[in-house]
């Protein structure tokens, strides 16, 4: 059933290319070529239309690799909410068009300039990067694992996580030895994260801040032999604007910051009992078996609980 996605794809607008090719290709990944026909109507509300052209764009998607999430998330940072069929409002279309039209201007120009500039340079990077282990995961207990590790100098390696947006690369994370992060210059941070597929078909979306947790996560439900995807979204902002169906893995920060975000996504969320740990706390406490037991039966509860409602 495509009511869901079409009930989403209203708060989007189509007007701005990149953002109309992510959603076909999203619509496309979910439902295939049944989808073609709701993806065009919703195409119809630009200017530039072209139906021939529409149709010969959707022909070329087979593969791209955005899936479903990308819709659903960028229909929820313009105000939809997982509710039955909804239209969007008059404020929140009228929001969609000033946002569009402050990005025309020259202020905006230049931003996109600089933020093209810096996924370039991601690109760049990552092609430099070799596949080797790094102290930041011997850190976390994940000494089995190789990162993607950049060398900028013969004394400095710094583990890189590629940051997309609707599967476009946009920036990178990169965590020193000692796990401090940081971005480049002008890159966009806003809606980007880093996926774990295990399995798109029948997968259950899992929403966590940081790599790491996403690594331990992702070793627990591969112990469980469950289909997920894991969107690692670099804060705890970030999980707030995107996070918009299946589970949420929450940080149990000193301050709460972490439980807050959860809370704000309306979704169930798992969080460590312990103050000031994350699940990767956790799984280096408990190991890969114990930890997806934890987990697990919290999954069932949650479904037992939905179920009776």
């Amino acid at each position: 059933m495509m009511d869901r996605a079409e009930s989403a794809l209203q708060f989007i607008s189509p007007v701005e290319r990149d953002v109309w090719v992510a959603m076909g290709m999203a619509l496309q990944s979910e439902y295939g070529d049944a989808a073609r026909d709701a993806w065009i109507n919703w195409s119809r509300q630009a200017e530039s239309f072209r139906e021939l052209d529409a149709r010969t764009v959707w022909k070329s998607f087979k593969g791209a690799g955005v899936s479903i999430a990308s819709l659903y998330h960028e229909a929820k940072s313009n105000g939809w909410r997982d509710e039955g069929f909804q239209r969007p409002t008059q404020e929140q279309m009228q929001a969609q068009r000033a946002a569009a039209q402050e990005r025309a201007t020259k202020e905006g120009q230049e931003r996109i300039r600089l933020a093209s500039a810096a996924a370039k340079k991601a690109d760049w990077l990552l092609s430099q990067c070799k596949h080797e282990r790094h102290a930041y995961l011997d850190s976390k207990g994940l000494t089995e694992l190789e990162g993607l590790v950049w060398w900028p100098d013969e004394k400095t390696n710094l583990l890189c996580i590629p940051m997309y947006v609707a599967a476009k690369l946009v920036g990178v994370q990169m965590i020193d030895r000692e796990g401090s992060k940081k971005y480049l210059s002008n890159q966009v941070t806003s809606k980007a994260e880093y996926v774990f597929d295990g399995g798109s078909i029948g997968a259950t979306d899992w929403w966590v801040e940081g790599y790491g947790s996403g690594l331990s996560l992702r070793a627990c439900l591969h112990a469980l032999k469950v289909r997920y995807r894991i969107h690692v979204t670099f804060s705890a902002g970030n999980l707030q604007r995107m996070a918009h169906s299946g589970y949420v893995v929450a940080d149990n920060d000193v301050s709460g910051v972490g439980e807050v975000a959860a809370i704000a996504t309306g979704l169930p969320y798992w969080m460590p009992e312990r103050s000031g740990q994350d699940i990767n706390d956790v799984h280096q406490a408990m190991g890969t078996f114990r930890t997806s037991q934890v987990l697990g039966k919290w999954v069932r509860e949650m479904k037992e609980k939905k179920a009776a409602a």
